[in-house]
């Protein structure tokens, strides 16, 4: 399911003690503090957990002596396997290496079994003497897309959207409604302030457990 930033910029605006109108039609109907505090909310929601929904894959397919490839667009997560926990990277279906000092290794060519990332740049140990497909797994920071279904990393325009699964939609929109008011708010010493708190925390904390009941313990590679 998706909700457009129109829809939720309305739900917001509409909340008790709110200071906006709720009646928004265009983009050029947004109150910049409120389009600023939902996107705030938003993306501290979204990156506080590592929610299903924001599993994505990123295919490379690497080329002979070539050997920086861009990056996905959010953390590599890991997997625990039979050797231990690896970082999501697979060539041939085999998880590689993490290597964390890579000027200490020579420069050599061949399959590669290790990755590496340096100047925001994923790289293989050995470099790829030929084509070979690697899979990386990462959760997005990518928080909706666009009228054309382009990822975006923040919500401006009335038709940008997010998307959710279904079960998950209200309870993770009734955390978003409130904590967007507490930053439309923005003073903790607002006399309405500590309501949207205790609501949020009501909610985030339902959201938390219908998608998995506690904090889920997990290395991740951030750039």
């Amino acid at each position: 399911m998706s909700i457009t930033l129109l829809d939720l910029y309305n739900m917001v605006a509409s909340q008790s003690w709110s200071m906006f109108d709720n009646d928004a039609e265009v983009t050029e109907d947004f109150e910049p503090v409120l389009l600023t505090a939902i996107n705030k909310a938003l993306v501290e929601i979204w990156c506080s957990y590592p929610f299903d929904f924001r599993i994505r894959q990123k295919e490379i397919l690497t080329q002979k002596f070539i050997n920086k490839y861009n990056l996905p667009d959010g953390s590599i997560i890991n997997k625990t396997t039979r050797n231990g926990e690896k970082y999501a990277v697979m060539c041939c279906r085999k998880y590689m290496d993490f290597i964390e000092y890579p000027e200490e290794y020579d420069f050599v060519v061949g399959k590669p079994e290790g990755f590496f990332i340096k100047n925001d740049k994923l790289s293989f140990y050995p470099a790829p003497d030929k084509m070979y497909k690697v899979v990386i797994t990462y959760l997005t920071f990518a928080i909706g897309v666009d009228n054309d279904d382009k990822p975006i990393y923040a919500l401006r325009d009335a038709s940008d959207k997010i998307v959710l699964p279904e079960k998950y939609e209200q309870l993770f929109i009734n955390a978003l409604i409130s904590k967007a008011m507490m930053y439309a708010l923005s003073s903790p010493t607002d006399e309405n302030y500590a309501g949207y708190s205790i609501q949020f925390d009501k909610a985030y904390k339902l959201l938390i457990k219908s998608v998995g009941g506690r904090r889920r313990k997990s290395r991740k590679i951030t750039y």
